[in-house]
């Protein structure tokens, strides 16, 4: 088998809807640098969802599977959402796949994860610790008791999850893909337009926000975390550099918006504070607009 070594953490189709004239996309990395390239050639990991078989054979089912997802929405992006038709409920489906994989599928969100995993393990050992140091009374209290009814997991289990954390976010990017398109699927959808100063995307694209909570409670607060669930989450990808969708449970409708430029700043914003390590855009000034306003502080 010709193994794919090099394969995309942002597939190559979606980033081609933000390149210039001449093919290429401007980059403004977390260190300040801005750089063009092509879309073939940035944001590659090698074997990024390669996964191990228990034969010890690589498989690039993972990596097959998301071409699969990238090639359907390449065409109803084209020949659909482009063009500002409504999708019938299979490209709706097939569009909200992509949308799921992207929200799963992102070096950042693998990167989120083994942080859970590693603030747990750091939490489980200084407990342990704790532990040894009370009196052997109070181990006694406390070794009495009674277990948790529902499953746990110990400081082994944890280790070994951050050991295989890559291959187990790969594949668990297919074991989620169901329930996740699925909610993005029943929310309603619209597709906002703006042709002047444009959109910009990132190395983690797709954002989920309470906007409400966070006006209420504040940005860090217990009871503004972002979820999907929650009825006032707001689900933002850029889908090109003229086109952003919103995704909500409490739009009234599917929808194609031209807007402002002002409404397309704060949703670019709004892209570019949930960045990892790079924005994507498709011209230079552009990109040092970017930094000026957002890195001037911090570079």
């Amino acid at each position: 088998m010709n193994m794919k070594k090099h394969q995309h953490t942002i597939p190559r189709c979606y980033l081609k809807n933000f390149s210039d004239k001449d093919g290429f996309i401007w980059t403004l990395d977390k260190n300040g640098k801005i750089f063009g390239v092509k879309p073939k050639n940035i944001l590659v990991e090698n074997h990024f969802y390669t996964i191990t078989l228990k034969s010890g054979k690589k498989s690039l089912f993972v990596e097959d599977t998301l071409a699969n997802i990238e090639g359907a929405y390449t065409d109803i992006f084209r020949d659909r959402i482009s063009k500002d038709q409504f999708l019938t409920e299979d490209e709706r489906a097939k569009v909200s796949i992509f949308i799921a994989a992207l929200l799963l599928r992102t070096k950042p969100y693998r990167e989120s994860l083994r942080r859970m995993f590693q603030e747990l393990k750091d939490n489980i050992e200084k407990w342990e610790k704790h532990l040894k140091m009370m009196n052997s009374k109070v181990r006694k209290t406390i070794s009495a008791m009674p277990p948790s009814s529902g499953e746990t997991i110990n400081l082994k289990d944890i280790e070994q999850c951050l050991n295989g954390l890559n291959e187990q976010h790969s594949v668990g990017i297919i074991i989620n893909l169901p329930k996740i398109s699925q909610l993005i699927f029943n929310m309603k959808w619209a597709v906002f337009r703006n042709t002047t100063c444009g959109f910009v995307t990132s190395d983690n694209p797709v954002v989920v926000m309470r906007p409400a909570s966070i006006r209420k409670y504040g940005p860090d607060a217990i009871g503004s975390r972002p979820g999907l669930l929650y009825k006032d989450a707001e689900l933002t990808m850029p889908l090109s550099k003229d086109r952003l969708l919103l995704a909500g449970w409490i739009l009234e409708r599917d929808s194609y918006l031209t807007i402002e430029d002002t409404w397309t700043d704060s949703l670019n914003y709004r892209t570019i504070i949930h960045s990892s390590e790079r924005i994507i855009t498709d011209s230079r000034t552009k990109a040092e607009a970017i930094k000026f306003k957002i890195y001037k502080d911090s570079l």
